[in-house]
């Protein structure tokens, strides 16, 4: 048993993935929230696919890290900082936003053309300082140890859109936690009573909730 702190926490930290996965998943359905600990894992959130897909466009991805990046958001809406429970969320989404960049030519979403230059240009730059935060940087001194992802993100370019991807999704999730607070809050108090939630009853908790 978690202590009464960390029972809320957790329950936090998988709320925020539960309602990112809502709200901008949209080809997937949320089938399990939890609370219990498994092996190392404090909590887990599942949502599968409606219909099997083999391929995905940029948003779909931009969608996935928003899913993953969201627990972290959660955590700093509520806490003001986060804990260490992120660090496979990390891990995740630094790989997929260098296979992104690397693999499939992606960048971040285009900023609106009416946004003057100067505008964007400072925007960019500051979804760059947050994504090089939360960039995994573990793995024997080098930023991951195996290619493809250490060969992308130790190219300075590469490195850059990379952590740019991740700032935006970031800085998304962060709006989408803010934003629903009170109703995070009432995913969490949920779990928190329950433990785990399945299914249609945890579809019917996302949407009741209205994010």
């Amino acid at each position: 048993e978690y202590v009464p702190e960390e029972t809320r926490a957790v329950a936090i930290h998988e709320a925020g993935h539960a309602a990112a996965a809502h709200v901008y998943m949209k080809g997937l359905e949320s089938t399990r929230v939890s609370i219990r600990r498994r092996g190392d894992s404090l909590g887990h959130h599942q949502a599968l696919e409606k219909e099997e897909r083999f391929s995905r466009f940029r948003s779909e991805q931009i969608a996935a890290l928003i899913w993953t990046l969201g627990a972290m958001a959660a955590e700093r809406v509520f806490y003001g900082e986060n804990s260490d429970g992120v660090g496979g969320d990390v891990q995740s989404a630094t790989a997929r936003a260098a296979y992104m960049v690397g693999a499939s030519a992606m960048g971040p979403v285009p900023l609106d053309d009416a946004t003057p230059a100067e505008a964007r240009a400072r925007i960019m730059k500051r979804f760059e300082e947050i994504g090089m935060q939360i960039m995994g940087r573990t793995g024997g001194g080098q930023i991951f140890t195996a290619d493809p992802i250490s060969s992308v993100l130790n190219d300075r370019d590469k490195r850059a859109t990379a952590a740019q991807i991740l700032g935006q999704a970031y800085i998304t999730a962060h709006h989408l936690m803010q934003k629903n607070k009170d109703k995070i809050e009432k995913i969490a108090d949920e779990l928190t009573a329950r433990r785990e939630i399945y299914g249609d009853e945890l579809v019917e908790l996302l949407e009741r909730t209205q994010l």
